[in-house]
């Protein structure tokens, strides 16, 4: 509760605390009575009058709340006499925001910086304002005077970001990106870096600007080794190279990926369409947005001749069995929906066998039927099934499922999958009423067993 000007606002601590701590408690009306009683030996004390106004706004008194907070503001702009700190000013900042009044908490920390420019608390006050008013220029403004006046990381790494959200907002562009770019640069050869998350923000910038050899170097020199988990670096590493063109690179670094995590299966998509050079995610320039990336993975038919495609599909089938052989038992999904959109690629590019697909959705089954996720899982894959197709599957799903486990649960989660598909394909109205009984009939045998859940 320190700061540099004086304890608690320029109030021994002792006084204050359990004013805090009434607060902390929710006895609000305890709190106010402390509070008036401190005011009183302090009357014009913008700390006081701070936290008095917390304590009616948490009591529901927003009027009252508002008139005393204009008191505190008026004291700190017109008395230069009046201790002006950050906690002061925070608490101040927290009451004006929970009234919808951020702006007059921003002008405080403003003036108080005109007060004290080399205030780093009070700066970083002001920063934290612009940020919850989204002005990014300020943001950026107030980062670089304080990374001039201390020199520390952070500082520069605050300017840059703030730089990045002008860009993402479509202000500025290219010259913003360049002076960000030589703002880490410059640090980089007087200090370098010491945090991994300054070098993301480092190939994030290069990267926005195409730079990708740039990034690829960092990324394989000195401060490359930042990055102390593999795994990280090699997804950076798989992008980036992906982005240049080099696909048949990229597939490689994705595939070492899926060796180290085979449950990847954003990775196992990045590391096929980066094989089957078809567009999709990052081998697709358009799609660069970091804020909101695509939820699904649409990739373009291969224009790849059909031997190579045959060539590299059956590759990629192979590296999924391997997969498959080293996870043994463990309960990895990647690899089995990895058949699935193997067998979804095929039918893209014209050589499909519906049946090699049928059997793939089948063995998923087996294995996650019982599965709340199943359903969203394969409703991708059952968009390229004609409706007859998508009946026969439903078929052999109720077939497989008589036999697939004795666990109650298991086999409660698999009626329930089995229903949600019938709903997903469009036919449960269209069903005889016997096999509707039927499906109906399979969950009502299973409550006996449920007694135990209940």
């Amino acid at each position: 509760m320190a700061s540099k000007f004086g304890l608690a606002g320029g109030i021994p601590e002792r006084r204050v605390r359990p004013i805090w701590d009434a607060i902390d408690s929710r006895q609000f009306k305890n709190a106010l009575k402390h509070v008036s009683t401190l005011l009183s030996k302090h009357p014009n004390s913008p700390y006081c009058l701070a936290l008095k106004a917390l304590i009616l706004e948490r009591m529901g008194k927003s009027d009252e709340a508002f008139a005393v907070c204009l008191n505190a503001k008026e004291l700190l702009h017109s008395n230069d006499s009046v201790l002006m700190d950050d906690l002061t000013l925070s608490t101040l900042q927290i009451v004006f925001q929970r009234l919808d009044h951020l702006d007059m908490a921003t002008s405080c920390y403003e003036y108080a910086c005109g007060r004290f420019p080399n205030n780093l608390e009070l700066m970083m006050g002001l920063f934290n304002c612009y940020v919850r008013e989204y002005s990014f220029v300020k943001q950026q403004q107030t980062a670089i005077k304080m990374y001039k006046l201390v020199g520390e990381e952070r500082f520069l790494l605050w300017a840059v970001c703030s730089i990045q959200l002008q860009v993402f907002c479509g202000n500025g562009g290219e010259k913003l990106l360049v002076l960000a770019e030589g703002l880490i640069k410059k640090h980089v050869a007087s200090h370098s870096l010491h945090e991994p998350e300054a070098l993301m923000v480092y190939v994030s910038i290069l990267e926005q600007q195409a730079k990708y050899g740039d990034a690829l170097e960092i990324l394989s020199g000195k401060l490359g080794s930042l990055l102390m988990v593999e795994v990280d670096k090699l997804r950076i590493q798989g992008r980036l190279t992906a982005r240049a063109g080099d696909y048949a690179a990229a597939a490689i670094i994705f595939q070492k990926i899926l060796e180290l995590c085979p449950d990847d299966w954003e990775c196992f998509l990045h590391y096929l369409g980066c094989l089957l050079e078809d567009d999709s995610n990052w081998c697709n320039r358009d799609n660069t947005d970091p804020i909101h990336p695509p939820k699904f993975v649409e990739c373009k038919i291969s224009s790849l001749a059909d031997e190579r495609f045959d060539s590299r599909i059956s590759n990629a089938s192979e590296f999924v069995l391997k997969l498959l052989e080293n996870i043994g038992d463990n309960f990895v999904r990647c690899p089995y929906l990895a058949n699935i959109e193997i067998e979804r690629r095929r039918h893209l590019h014209g050589k499909g066998d519906d049946e090699k697909f049928l059997d793939a959705l089948i063995q998923y089954f087996v294995r996650f039927g019982h599965l709340a996720c199943f359903t969203s899982d394969v409703e991708m894959f059952l968009e390229v099934l004609t409706p007859d197709k998508k009946a026969e599957l439903l078929g052999k799903l109720k077939e497989s499922s008589g036999s697939l486990s004795t666990d109650p649960t298991k086999v409660l989660g698999q009626s329930i999958t089995l229903f949600k598909i019938q709903e997903l394909i469009g036919n449960m109205f269209k069903l005889p009423v016997g096999g509707v009984y039927l499906d109906f009939a399979s969950v009502v045998f299973l409550q006996p067993h449920l007694t135990a859940f209940a």
